[in-house]
């Protein structure tokens, strides 16, 4: 495990980032705690489709997009 300073982080950056791309774990130290820095990956568009998820509950409920019953989403499957 890779422990760099916010201060080293700024003056070595392309090197750290490479580090975590690499697959190594690194943790960023900072006066406001301590952060692990990893890629983003396909796993994070979870989050992004969650969000849309959301949205799509949001315009249902205002009449904006037609529902689905349970019934109808397991008939699709």
């Amino acid at each position: 495990m890779q422990i760099v300073s916010a201060r080293e982080f700024r003056t070595n950056q392309t090197a750290v980032l490479s580090r975590a791309l690499r697959g190594e774990s690194t943790v960023l130290t900072s006066r406001l705690g301590a952060f692990k820095i990893v890629p983003v990956t396909e796993a994070d568009s979870l989050t992004t489709r969650v969000c849309e998820g959301l949205q799509e509950a949001a315009m249902i409920e205002k009449g904006l997009m037609k529902g689905y019953s349970v019934d109808e989403l397991l008939r699709e499957l």
